[in-house]
């Protein structure tokens, strides 16, 4: 917020914070605290490159967005646009999603009102922007774990999502970031928090007590998605294709257990 606020008194006024810029000012932070200031400006006003800020022109006409400050905040959808168009930023598809599954979960951005706000524009990477909305769901309580969720979707594995798990009296047993049910495969992020306090017990009680249902669990780390995504891909590939595999037949790869 106070970047935003200095970047306010440097900007023309009709310059518009967005993105995940104006997020933070509606209350939703998705970046960190030195992310750089997204700013848009309509048309090419005189206004240079500054350490700390990230500016886009638009000659498309009026931006949609409110006065704030000495300039301007861009409206919900049109923040969540240039979230999803922005890829001169270098944010990887998975992480844009994660970005407005955060958005939609929050209740910043209403997705029937996206939808239709996305419909008929031509906005440079708006192409990228449909897919995304196409990929987007709520129900991920994490960004990390939206970019899971889509590095497997976007390699054909589309994975239930908040799964929740009964014994056969019908008691519940827990509930599954992503989960196979067919295959009886869960997959979870684990962040660095589940290695704080006692969530580590809670987190072993509760995959004991599913695993014993007859699921298996492959366990993702913050390295391990961040660092090598498409072998993390590879290992739930492999896990789906070994309880899928005819009897006899050799069983590839080797699902992490569980730790």
């Amino acid at each position: 917020m106070l970047r935003c606020r200095a970047a306010a008194l440097l900007a023309p006024s009709d310059a518009v914070i967005t993105g995940c810029s104006a997020a933070a000012v509606r209350g939703l932070e998705l970046v960190g605290s030195h992310a750089p200031v997204e700013l848009i400006l309509p048309g090419n006003p005189l206004f240079g490159l500054r350490d700390g800020v990230h500016v886009r022109r638009t000659s498309r006409g009026s931006i949609d967005s409110e006065p704030w400050h000495e300039i301007r905040l861009a409206t919900s959808p049109r923040l969540a646009l240039d979230i999803l168009t922005n890829t001169r930023l270098h944010i990887s598809l998975p992480r844009v999603v994660g970005y407005l599954d955060a958005l939609l979960r929050a209740g910043e951005v209403d997705a029937a009102e996206l939808e239709v706000y996305l419909k008929g524009r031509r906005d440079s990477g708006i192409v990228r922007a449909k897919k995304a909305f196409r990929l987007a769901d709520p129900r991920s309580e994490s960004i990390p774990e939206s970019e899971l969720r889509v590095w497997l979707a976007v390699a054909g594995l589309e994975p239930d999502v908040q799964l929740e798990v009964f014994d056969a009296q019908g008691v519940f047993a827990g509930r599954l970031d992503l989960a196979f049910p067919e295959q009886k495969l869960a997959v979870e992020y684990d962040g660095e928090w589940h290695g704080e306090g006692d969530q580590p017990r809670h987190d072993e009680a509760r995959r004991a007590a599913i695993q014993a249902l007859g699921w298996r669990f492959v366990i993702v780390t913050k390295a391990e998605l961040y660092s090598a995504p498409k072998a993390v891909v590879a290992t739930v590939r492999g896990a789906l294709s070994r309880e899928s595999a005819p009897r006899g037949q050799p069983r590839p790869g080797r699902a992490r257990p569980v730790s």
